[in-house]
């Protein structure tokens, strides 16, 4: 997998199509909640504009924990996945789009809206701030308590990401770790099965 673009901050963007209004609006995005509270805020908002549509990616484009997209009300297909086409087009990940339509009195047709609102976030992609983003994967660890100055080594070598832990019998970690790292610390926690550790790779 390929380094990916991310957005650095919410960012609106607006074109025009036969007079109906296109204001896409981007935000960086880690769960799928945040997205639905943009569009909730939109439809406050722009409470005169005919729809909200949405598209996002969870992780990186090439190979997404999730991906999504919502006509909301338009024809069946013709904004959610072309907006979300685009975002993998552009290879930008981690990242909700919701792109809110004032109706301008001309009907565009099923071409036309996917034509529209796939050049609205193409044209918010073009001035987009973002930042490079490495693949990361997430791996669970488990091992005894004694092991706990070994694993921690290795997981400051590997500058992974503790995202959660919890503490019973054993101790269990899910940890992010960037691709270009992931092998050294794959192996690195392998060479310690024997003392009873335990690896599950999660993405």
């Amino acid at each position: 997998m390929a380094a990916y673009l991310s957005p650095i901050d919410r960012f609106e963007y607006e074109i025009e199509v036969k007079k109906s209004r296109f204001i896409a609006t981007a935000i960086p995005l880690g769960s799928t909640d945040a997205l639905y509270q943009l569009q909730s805020e939109m439809q406050r908002q722009h409470p005169k504009a005919s729809h909200h549509c949405l598209a996002y990616i969870l992780g990186a484009p090439q190979s997404p924990k999730a991906a999504g997209s919502s006509d909301d009300g338009e024809p069946s297909g013709t904004a959610g996945k072309p907006m979300l086409n685009i975002l993998m087009h552009k290879n930008l990940g981690d990242i909700g789009v919701v792109v809110t339509r004032y109706f301008g009195g001309t009907k565009l047709g099923a071409g036309g809206l996917i034509r529209a609102y796939g050049a609205s976030v193409s044209e918010l992609s073009e001035h987009l701030p973002t930042i490079e983003c490495a693949p990361k994967f997430e791996y669970q660890i488990r091992y005894p308590y004694e092991l706990e100055a070994d694993i921690q080594q290795i997981v400051t070598a590997a500058a992974a990401e503790e995202l959660s832990a919890s503490y019973t019998e054993m101790v269990e970690k899910t940890l992010s770790v960037e691709l270009a790292l992931s092998e050294t610390f794959k192996s690195a926690i392998l060479a310690l099965e024997y003392k009873g550790v335990e690896l599950t790779e999660e993405t």
